[in-house]
């Protein structure tokens, strides 16, 4: 990790999640336990955080409180929550949006997050659409991006291929894949497969992918995302929201039905056990606390959103990647590489059916 003279600070969204303050807390602690010159705000309400960390008996120096009376709950509207200046969400991103963080993270209501992030933050020039970036392991053990995950449901042609340029960036500086795959999630690997969208973008990306500086691939089929054929897969939220949850259930599934065939005689019990560590390095890919939270990118600052139900070890590890995402300065790279997309628009004014940014 690169180091810089002055500490990675994030802010922490402390009052959100399904699990409460006290889970949230605890991934503070582990995660400033884990790396060197990290600061942690701690945004929520003041009382009960203080309540907590007086009752843990264990209040680091690389703590500081910013109060919010107000919470987000998973149900309230996203927009109206995001207007509210009073609640942790909002009150972290502001600290992002001042300069007084370098990164935001929470486990609440996602579309307060993004909205909030949008509203505050604004977006990136040359980008229309904020999408989600989730990782997927990969039985070539190289783990993948996906997005977008969830932040939009529908999407034109011009903005799967600005994911495209933000998907390869990511890749490249944060997980440290050098010249990224990138492929269009299809019905088919032949370019005439897929919805008027998607061959559309399949389109915009194989005419322009030289001149965005990106590897794009073509199309990837549902059943090859695990083959790790690529680095990055582009796909619309809706799409993207669907595989999440299913592969999410991955974990759990497999965990459920160990644990049930253990139970029909003593030679399986005895396999069972025999299995179980190698099974357990091998599954642990699919679960989610592994990587954390997911980064919502084209936004002007570092947000990355986890599960309202993560466990410490989520939050943690949610917390480690926003700090690196301020170490590698992900903003100002994600900015450069969408100057490529107004290029791109100035030399192409015949494209079309709004296949570009205005």
């Amino acid at each position: 990790m690169k180091q810089r003279e002055n500490p990675v600070r994030i802010a922490l969204d402390a009052s959100s999640g399904d699990r409460g303050l006290e889970v949230n807390i605890d991934a503070a602690v582990d995660a400033i336990s884990q790396t060197e010159r990290l600061e942690i705000v701690l945004v929520g309400r003041q009382g009960d955080i203080n309540d907590y960390l007086d009752k843990r008996k264990f209040r680091p120096p690389e703590f500081s409180i910013v109060n919010a009376d107000d919470i987000v709950a998973m149900q309230d509207n996203p927009v109206q929550s995001a207007r509210n200046r009073n609640n942790s969400i909002v009150k972290g991103i502001e600290l992002l949006k001042n300069g007084e963080v370098d990164g935001f993270v929470s486990v609440g209501n996602t579309g307060a997050i993004a909205a909030s992030a949008m509203i505050r933050l604004k977006k990136l020039p040359n980008i229309e659409r904020t999408p989600i970036l989730s990782v997927f392991p990969t039985i070539s053990g190289h783990p993948i991006a996906i997005l977008d995950v969830g932040a939009n449901v529908d999407c034109r042609p011009c903005q799967l291929m600005q994911f495209a340029v933000l998907g390869a960036t990511y890749t490249e500086l944060i997980m440290e894949r050098e010249n990224p795959r990138i492929a269009l999630l299809s019905i088919g690997e032949e370019k005439m497969k897929g919805n008027n969208v998607v061959k559309e973008a399949h389109k915009l990306l194989e005419e322009n992918a030289e001149k965005l500086g990106i590897n794009f691939v073509g199309n990837i089929e549902g059943r090859d995302i695990l083959l790790g054929y690529a680095d990055v897969i582009v796909c619309d939220g809706f799409v993207g929201n669907v595989l999440l949850k299913y592969t999410e259930s991955i974990y759990s599934l497999i965990k459920t039905l160990f644990k049930k065939g253990r139970r029909y005689s003593l030679l399986s019990l005895l396999g069972g056990l025999l299995l179980y560590p190698s099974l357990r390095r091998t599954i642990k890919d699919f679960n989610y606390a592994e990587y954390g939270g997911a980064p919502l990118l084209g936004v002007d600052g570092n947000v990355v959103i986890g599960h309202g139900s993560s466990s410490v070890k989520a939050i943690a590890n949610a917390i480690l990647l926003a700090q690196n995402m301020a170490l590698v300065d992900l903003s100002k790279a994600l900015r450069k590489s969408a100057e490529k997309l107004k290029e791109l628009k100035n030399e192409n004014n015949n494209f079309g059916n709004g296949l570009v940014p205005a």
